[in-house]
């Protein structure tokens, strides 16, 4: 099941209504977050998350349950994919329209306009980001694999965190644990046994002890969001989407 947009409500609902239907939910895919990348909404928040953090930290919580598989293709990984408008959109457009153009080509010639005119205004590259386009890519590519294999050029890591629902400044903002002891740090930040305990553990693979910098193992929560850290690339989407949709060859 691919989530984009408001649908992560939509999902939040279903669960909350039918927990024994939703069961046969084998995994969610779900383009949202941004953990160690700014936000597109606010300065901390992705979209997604922002809209709707609760039904976000709901699905996070059924996911450290055990309920479903969560792959989540965070603004982290979605950003750096961007497809050239000039593939996009047709060079007659929006002066002297083709008449000779596909009714698609046309549709997506006047609607990306304005969107290439506000990356513009922004300072953006002129790409358009394929932010819902990966969590798709990512969903077809393992239509037909176990849960626990990825298709050739993808990677995907366990994390966990928390999405801040009330927050005056950080709505929606992912919130990972960078302390000593927790996410990409090694030891405490206290000498206090019970304190040191009580952090957020360090993600990992589910059942394969991992090493922190001092060589200790790392005990990891059992059930976690995967994050999807590395696809087969830009240019392979650009190709794929290009050949797919209009039928060219890049």
């Amino acid at each position: 099941m691919s989530s984009t947009d408001h649908a992560v409500t939509n999902l939040a609902h279903a669960l909350r209504a039918d927990p024994t239907t939703f069961a046969r939910v084998k995994s969610v895919i779900w383009m949202g977050g941004a953990l160690d990348h700014p936000g597109n909404t606010s300065p901390t928040a992705e979209f997604n998350c922002f809209a709707d953090p609760y039904a976000a930290q709901s699905l996070l919580d059924a996911v450290q349950t055990g309920a479903f598989h969560m792959y989540l293709a965070p603004l982290d990984i979605t950003t750096p994919h961007q497809i050239p408008f000039d593939d996009l959109i047709h060079p007659s457009y929006p002066d002297n329209p083709d008449p000779s153009l596909t009714p698609l080509k046309h549709l997506t010639s006047a609607m990306l306009g304005r969107v290439r005119g506000l990356q513009a205004s922004f300072g953006l590259p002129d790409a358009m980001e394929m932010h819902d386009p990966v969590a798709v890519w990512y969903a077809i590519a393992h239509a037909s694999l176990p849960a626990d294999q990825s298709a050739q050029g993808w990677v995907v890591k366990p994390r966990q965190f928390k999405v801040e629902r009330i927050g005056e400044l950080t709505r929606g903002m992912c919130v990972v644990d960078r302390r000593g002891g927790g996410e990409g740090n090694g030891g405490s930040r206290t000498e206090d046994k019970d304190l040191a305990d009580n952090h957020i553990p360090t993600a990992g693979a589910e059942g394969v002890a991992k090493k922190d910098r001092d060589g200790s193992e790392i005990k990891h929560a059992k059930n976690e969001a995967k994050i999807i850290t590395h696809t087969p690339g830009s240019e392979a989407l650009r190709k794929l989407l290009l050949k797919r949709v209009f039928g060219t060859e890049v």
